[in-house]
């Protein structure tokens, strides 16, 4: 990175081991940081890669949390204005 004149930007960046949970047993020990030069990274519970949340066992769970979590909102909020459209919008289901 430095080569390319990149650098991380440390409020950003997160890391999580991932693999098999046998693999991830014997990673427990093994130290909760990374330091790349001279930046320092905790190990994240999950991580966002392209708007998806990971987790270290690779499980969707906490995305589909969060999916459904913003659709259950943005349904509610679309009932706070249904009263406000006509009834051709409202039966156009």
């Amino acid at each position: 990175m430095s080569a390319n004149r990149l650098k991380f930007n440390v409020d950003k960046t997160e890391f999580v081991w991932t693999g098999s949970e046998r693999n991830l047993q014997s990673l427990r020990n093994c130290g909760k940081t990374l330091t790349l030069g001279t930046d320092t990274f905790d190990v994240a519970d999950s991580v966002r890669v392209c708007d998806v949340i990971l987790t270290p066992d690779l499980s969707l769970e906490k995305h589909v949390t969060a999916v459904s979590s913003i659709c259950f909102f943005q349904l509610r909020q679309l009932r706070r204005i249904r009263r406000s459209l006509d009834g051709e919008t409202v039966a156009n289901r």
